[in-house]
Formats: structure tokens, C-alpha cells, sequence
């Protein structure tokens, strides 16, 4: 009988429905991705949020993670917790775990997203908070500020007027779940143009979707990639960076891709380490109790932060904590296999 278990130890663990592309061969990669592997790529981290007991915030585990990441060479940390719990969290609480973000990374590798951007003056107030709390660029997240009821024209409306004026550089994140709205090419176009949107981190996976952003705006613009389902292929499509569960949760890896990416990179263990962290993504999001799995994992690996959340999720069974520690067993063995130390 195969079991979860199975797949997970076999390294071919996914979400039901997830197709992932097949891997090229060296030739094919090297024909079609110079120019993509010519560009640096950089990873940020969805830093989890570490709760005690009582559901406060742990704020010792905090920057213990925090650490974790700066170690790991991570480019920036998203200091509102983009693996899954940004609602749960109040805006004090944001704006406390801002501050600790910016004490390690600093203004330039702090992000922090708009969690309570609901309307344009929210998404105003919140970025002058923000910026006295240490972040260097503010996320906004469209589908809060205008939910799928709103039409594309009067999304962007929104997103450029909260712009006018901003005293922080803006991001912008992108998700159909459970933010329902996407940005059209067009209106990315629109909204880089006018200046103070510097970064996009999009769940798109698709190569098609990835190459249309990025023919839209100018050569070099932050494209971040939080869905990895078929990471190689989006990358060489213009994406040039990555934000997603595995970075939480492995950053080594995320860092060792990293080095790899560019020319001089073996495109073997490049198309490797992406179908990994495609799978471990799966795994993570899907296969096991979000966002209870990343900790867990973290947990598994040594960092002292309790399996918690506020929000509704089952606890793991059996299964599944066998299924967290056989994803580390793999992390251990892949990075045995390619020469990458351990931070933990």
C-alpha cells in the first residue's frame, strides 16, 4: 500500500492535482534560460509566527528565526507573517514584529505587509506606521484592498492612489487565494511606471503567466516567486527571486539554489533542487496541516517554536508528524549529497 509516508520518503510527496513540469535536459536548459541565469537570484523568507502557549506572540523564537534567515544569506524577511497567519495577527502585533524584523535585517531587508489595508486611508496610515517601525518597503495586498467584487478599474485606481505620496517603496502581493485577485500585465505595467511599486511576489506558476508580467515591465523589476510548483520553469521565465514555505523552513536550500543559479551553476542540480523545493511546497501547504507544517518542521529541526496557531487547524496525527520528520531525513540527505551545511 502506498501511503503519504511513502511518497514523502520516496521525495515524490505532492498535492493532489499538482502537475509538475517535466525536467529539461542540460542542453535544453542551457538553449532556452542564458539570459535568465545571467540575472542574480535572491530569495526572501515568510517569516512564521512563533506563538507561546497562551497564543501571545513568542518573540524569543522570533528573532531566533530571525537569525536563522540572516545566516542563511536570506535577501529580505516579509515581517508580517505570509505563511498563512497574516489575519490572525493584530496590527500592534504587526507592527511589533516589524520593529524586531528591522533590528536584524534593517530597513532595506525588512518587508511588512498591509494586513489591515482594507481601503486606501488603511493602506496610508498603515505604511507611515510601518516606516516608523522600521520597514523599508510595505507590502499591499490588492485582493484586501479591493475583493473580488471590485472591477480591475477601480483596483487600480485604488492601488495607485494609495501610492501617491508613499514615504516607503511598495511591494505588491498577489494571490488568488485567499486574496481572489491577480494583477492583468497591463496594470502592473501601470503601476511600476508610476514609481513607488518596486517589487511584485505572485502565487502565478505558470511559465506563460511569469514571461507576460515580466515583458511588461522594465528589465531587472523584483519578480518573486511564492508558488514553486514548477519553480524552473518560472524562473527562466523572468522571475528573480523566490518567497515561499520551503524558505521558512529550509533555507539552506534556499540559499544553496542561489549560489547554483547562473551560468557557471550546474543546471542538473539547479532542475533538482527546484522539483525538491516544488514537492517540499506541496507537501507543506497541502499535504499537511497549514500553517501548523511549517513549525512543525522548524520545530523538527531544532528551533524552539511550539506547533500553534490561532487559527481552526487540526493537529497532526501519527502520519503526519512521521511525515514532517521523513522531510527533514530528506533535507539531511540532500544536503548530504550536494556538500550544503546546515545551520541547525
Amino acid at each position: 500500500m502506498i501511503t503519504r509516508r511513502t511518497l514523502l520518503q520516496a521525495g515524490v510527496g505532492m498535492a493532489l492535482g499538482t502537475t509538475m513540469a517535466p525536467l529539461l535536459s542540460a542542453k535544453d536548459s542551457l538553449a532556452g534560460g542564458q539570459e535568465a541565469r545571467g540575472r542574480r537570484l535572491l530569495f526572501t523568507v515568510p517569516v512564521p509566527t512563533p506563538l507561546s502557549q497562551d497564543l501571545s506572540l513568542d518573540l524569543g523564537a522570533h528573532r531566533q528565526l530571525l537569525d536563522l534567515y540572516r545566516r542563511a544569506g536570506a535577501h529580505a524577511v516579509l515581517a508580517v507573517a505570509s505563511t498563512g497567519e497574516m489575519l490572525s495577527i493584530s496590527w500592534p502585533e504587526a507592527l511589533q514584529l516589524t520593529l524586531q524584523a528591522s533590528a536584524v535585517f534593517g530597513p532595506r531587508g525588512t518587508w511588512a505587509s498591509l494586513s489591515r489595508g482594507t481601503t486606501v486611508a488603511a493602506c496610508r496610515s498603515g505604511i507611515r506606521q510601518l516606516a516608523r517601525a522600521g520597514a523599508g518597503t510595505a507590502i499591499v495586498v490588492p485582493g484586501l484592498l479591493a475583493d473580488a467584487s471590485v472591477s480591475d478599474a477601480e483596483a487600480l485606481r485604488r492601488l495607485l492612489t494609495v501610492a501617491q505620496g508613499s514615504p516607503l517603496p511598495l511591494g505588491l502581493y498577489e494571490a488568488i487565494a485567499p486574496f481572489h485577485r491577480l494583477l492583468q500585465p497591463q496594470d502592473l505595467a501601470q503601476l511600476v511606471e508610476m514609481g513607488r511599486y518596486r517589487l511584485l511576489k505572485t502565487t502565478q506558476a505558470s511559465a506563460a503567466a511569469v514571461a507576460a508580467l515580466a515583458g511588461k515591465v522594465p528589465a531587472g523589476f523584483p519578480i518573486y516567486e511564492a508558488n514553486t510548483s514548477e519553480l524552473f520553469a518560472a524562473l527562466e521565465a523572468g522571475a528573480t527571486g523566490i518567497t515561499d514555505f520551503c524558505a521558512a523552513a529550509f533555507p539552506e536550500l534556499l540559499r544553496y539554489l542561489c549560489d547554483q543559479w547562473g551560468p557557471a551553476g550546474d543546471p542538473a542540480k539547479v532542475q533538482r533542487v527546484c522539483a525538491w523545493i516544488a514537492r517540499t511546497d506541496a507537501a507543506l501547504s497541502s499535504q499537511l496541516p497549514f500553517p501548523l507544517s511549517v513549525k512543525v518542521v522548524l520545530q523538527r529541526r531544532g528551533v524552539p517554536i511550539l506547533p500553534l496557531s490561532r487559527q481552526a487547524v487540526q493537529d497532526f496525527t501519527a502520519e503526519q508528524q512521521q511525515q514532517a520528520a521523513d522531510l527533514v531525513q530528506q533535507f539531511d540527505a540532500l544536503c548530504n549529497d550536494l556538500g550544503i551545511s546546515s545551520l541547525l
